[in-house]
C-alpha cells in the first residue's frame, strides 16, 4: 500500500499559522454561507471609526458600519469569484493544453503562440481591458480572470500531454485508431488528476487576489463589499492611524493565500510515487 509522505511531514511554523488561518477563514465562509450579510447583522453603529471591541469586534468604518459583517460579505464575494474563476482557468487551460499536447502540429503551435502572447502582456492590462469591455460585476470578474489567465495551466498540462504522446502505450493507442478525446479521457486525465487538483487550489487563491485588484479599480462587483473594495475604501485611512478597516480586509486575504500555498505544497508532496 502506497504511503502519502507529504501529509506525514511535520507542519512547521507556516503550517501551524496556515491551519489557524484556515479556522478563521472557515468561520467567515460559514457566516457567508448562512446568509449573515442579509440577516440584520450589519446594522449601522452610531459612531464611525469605532476601534475594535465589544459590540464591534472588528470596529466600524467611516460610515459606522460593522466591519465584521462587511468582512463576512467580502468572504461571500471572494469565494464566488475564486471558485468560479478557478474552475474556468483549469477547464480552459486543461482542455486546450491536453488537446495541443496530444495533437501536435499546427494546432499545437497556434495555441502555444496564443499562450505566449497572453503571458507577454502584463496581467493588470489584460484583466482591466477585459473588465472594461463588460459591465462591472461578479460575472465580469470571473470571465476576465478565466479568459485571460489560463496560460499557466495550459503550459503544465501541455507538457504532461507531450510526455505521454511520446510513450509507447500512447503510440499503441494511436495505432489502434484511438481519437484525441478518447486518449484524453482514458489515458491523460488519470495522469493529470494530481496536477489539476493542485492547480485548482493555486488558481483559486490567485483569482481571489486578482478580484481584489479588480475591485480596487472598480471593475468588480459594485454593490457587494468584496475584500478588494474594502481595501479601496479604507486604504487612505492608514495615514491617519485608523488601521482596523484595512486589517479587516487584508488579514483574511493574507490568511487565505497562506492556507492555499500550504495546501498546494502538501498536495504536491503527497502525490503517490512509483
Amino acid at each position: 500500500m502506497r504511503q502519502v509522505e507529504g501529509w506525514r511531514r511535520p507542519l512547521g511554523l507556516a503550517g501551524v499559522v496556515a491551519l489557524a488561518g484556515l479556522g478563521v477563514f472557515a468561520v467567515l465562509a460559514l457566516g457567508a454561507a448562512l446568509g449573515l450579510w442579509a440577516a440584520g447583522f450589519e446594522g449601522a453603529v452610531a459612531r464611525e471609526h469605532l476601534s475594535p471591541g465589544p459590540g464591534a469586534w472588528l470596529g466600524t468604518d467611516a460610515l459606522g458600519r460593522d466591519l465584521l459583517a462587511r468582512t463576512i460579505q467580502g468572504a461571500r464575494v471572494s469565494l464566488a469569484v475564486g471558485g468560479g474563476a478557478a474552475l474556468g482557468l483549469v477547464a480552459i487551460g486543461g482542455v486546450l493544453g491536453a488537446f495541443a499536447g496530444l495533437r501536435g502540429g499546427w494546432i499545437d503551435r497556434l495555441l502555444a503562440g496564443l499562450c505566449d502572447a497572453l503571458a507577454a502582456i502584463p496581467p493588470v492590462v489584460t484583466l482591466l481591458g477585459a473588465a472594461l469591455l463588460l459591465r462591472p460585476g461578479l460575472a465580469t470578474a470571473i470571465a476576465a480572470i478565466a479568459l485571460t489567465q489560463w496560460h499557466g495551466v495550459f503550459r503544465s498540462v501541455r507538457a504532461e500531454a507531450q510526455r505521454m504522446r511520446s510513450a509507447d502505450h500512447d503510440r499503441a493507442a494511436r495505432a489502434m485508431g484511438a481519437g484525441t478525446w478518447h486518449r484524453i479521457r482514458w489515458h491523460l486525465l488519470p495522469r493529470l488528476r494530481p496536477l489539476l487538483v493542485t492547480s485548482l487550489v493555486l488558481c483559486f487563491v490567485y483569482a481571489v487576489k486578482v478580484e481584489a485588484v479588480l475591485a480596487y479599480f472598480g471593475a468588480s462587483a459594485q454593490t457587494l463589499p468584496s475584500w478588494g473594495r474594502l481595501l479601496a475604501e479604507t486604504g487612505s485611512e492608514l495615514a491617519r492611524g485608523i488601521w482596523w478597516p484595512t486589517a479587516a480586509a487584508s488579514v483574511p486575504l493574507a490568511l487565505l493565500v497562506l492556507c492555499a500555498q500550504v495546501l498546494a505544497d502538501r498536495l504536491g508532496e503527497g502525490e503517490p510515487r512509483g
